[in-house]
């Protein structure tokens, strides 16, 4: 039966962080025992002294690696296990920092809609070079028309981009060009664009020169 009283109690050692206590007084309360110790104040509250220390029954399981001998597993030091999982994981897909991720490239259905054209090419300048793709849609024939600059994320390309945004369909829908400048992994490994550099953050410096100049150079008549 329910002790209001050490039910109270029990809620008052809880809020301030007593649990192994308060687990203690109510396993007692639900065997009908009364622990010794345990003093009855004037408003009817347990008290608990600290004359009984509280002991945790515990039992201790030695897990052992399927692929290590048990005196290894045994005597090997905490730091040495830590430094072998992390040998482990190093690498794996997913848990590696480095860790590449190999994706198949996309099809050209997946990229382009059927009777447009997505051509290369190259734009240069002091600032370097940088390659390009550029998506015709069906009905140019010489009229100007509206450019979208689409520019990829880390680890991706040009063809990447244009399958993922499907950006090209809406072009073909809207009549319209789009250029997806394409970085190099020699500018950043990851192949992110470099915005957040200094020499890459003005007019005609740097990346914005040649994302600049890969438009110029596009406005220029494209052969129908």
């Amino acid at each position: 039966m329910l002790k209001q009283n050490i039910v109270r109690e029990a809620t008052r050692l809880t809020r301030a962080g007593r649990l192994v206590e308060a687990t203690a007084l109510l396993q007692r309360m639900l065997r009908g025992e009364t622990a010794p110790g345990m003093t009855f104040g004037t408003a009817g509250d347990i008290a608990l002294t600290r004359r009984e220390p509280l002991i945790i029954d515990a039992k201790a399981n030695i897990i052992e690696e399927t692929d290590r001998p048990h005196s290894r597993a045994t005597s090997t030091q905490p730091h040495m296990l830590r430094d072998e999982l992390l040998h482990r994981t190093k690498g794996r897909s997913g848990l590696g920092l480095r860790a590449k991720i190999k994706r198949a490239p996309p099809s050209r259905p997946d990229i382009v809609p059927e009777g447009t054209r997505f051509i290369e090419g190259t734009y240069s300048n002091p600032a370097g070079s940088r390659t390009y793709r550029l998506f015709i849609p069906s009905r140019y024939q010489g009229q100007p028309l509206p450019l979208v600059v689409m520019l990829h994320g880390c680890s991706q390309s040009p063809d990447d981009f244009a399958a993922g945004t499907r950006m090209n369909f809406i072009a073909e829908e809207q009549t319209c060009f789009v250029v997806y400048p394409a970085q190099r992994s020699e500018a950043n490994q990851a192949k992110c664009w470099n915005w957040f550099r200094t020499a890459d953050q003005q007019r005609g410096r740097g990346e914005p020169s040649l994302i600049a100049g890969i438009t110029r150079q596009i406005m220029r008549p494209v052969t129908p």
